[in-house]
């Protein structure tokens, strides 16, 4: 029902998000909102990890027969949004790819449990992101730019213009924002688009692709810049890696 009259009410694209819990469900729910009008559909992938019996390899599977069932009923685009928590997850990505996924989200915030250890229970905060949050987004659109056909949606931290300008320079063809709308409210979406033309004014850019994916692993200056995993170098030499401080 909400799906419809959202469809209704707006001239933009509108994608439903689906996240089924069972295997074969993933085909059937998907179908019923396509029947509704939506323009594209996006698959939640996540496995709760629960049952020390089942493989990566046994879920990644599910996941990508859920693909091909639902890619295989519905014509409208599809995305996949993820979780970070593959063993590879640039090998499913490309397998995801391969089953002819129009699009990635990089990646899901999942609700994290915690503790009241005064009361002794179990609470459930907002699971609101932070800027640094941004970067694991960022390393992977920046990773993936130009190896797969998929077009790379990056969400988590993006608070700003320049953040969402952040995550175009690596390659990111969208972003997708939470966090700020919570905070600051829709108008923060035009907030955010101003100052990111402010930025391609300042830049002399007229065009999004003019610069997407400029800095990506296949045309960063330091090929390391999206591998690099210790901080060892970083820490013996601060000031090849890190912005001068401003008093």
């Amino acid at each position: 029902m909400w799906v419809k009259k959202s469809r209704d009410a707006v001239k933009i694209p509108v994608f439903a998000s689906l996240n089924a819990v069972n295997r074969g469900t993933w085909a059937e729910y998907a179908g019923q909102l396509a029947d509704q009008g939506v323009n594209g559909l996006e698959l939640n992938f996540f496995a709760t990890p629960r049952d020390f019996d089942v493989r990566g390899t046994t879920i990644e599977e599910e996941q990508l027969e859920a693909v091909r069932e639902v890619k295989h009923r519905l014509s409208i685009p599809i995305a996949v949004k993820l979780s970070v928590f593959y063993s590879n997850p640039l090998h499913m990505i490309r397998a995801l790819d391969k089953e002819g996924v129009n699009g990635f989200v990089l990646f899901n915030r999942f609700f994290q449990p915690d503790i009241n250890p005064d009361t002794e229970s179990m609470t459930q905060p907002f699971n609101f992101s932070a800027p640094a949050d941004s970067r694991l987004p960022l390393r992977f659109a920046g990773l993936l730019h130009g190896q797969i056909k998929a077009d790379v949606c990056a969400s988590t931290g993006i608070m700003s213009g320049k953040d969402v300008a952040k995550m175009i320079l690596a390659g990111a063809s969208a972003v997708q924002v939470v966090t700020a709308l919570y905070h600051n409210g829709v108008k923060s979406i035009r907030t955010m688009l101003d100052e990111l033309s402010l930025w391609m004014d300042g830049k002399s850019y007229t065009a999004i692709n003019a610069f997407r994916g400029k800095l990506s692993a296949m045309n960063a200056k330091d090929p390391w810049a999206y591998t690099r995993a210790q901080y060892a170098k970083m820490l013996l030499n601060p000031k090849e890696f890190t912005e001068p401080v401003k008093a």
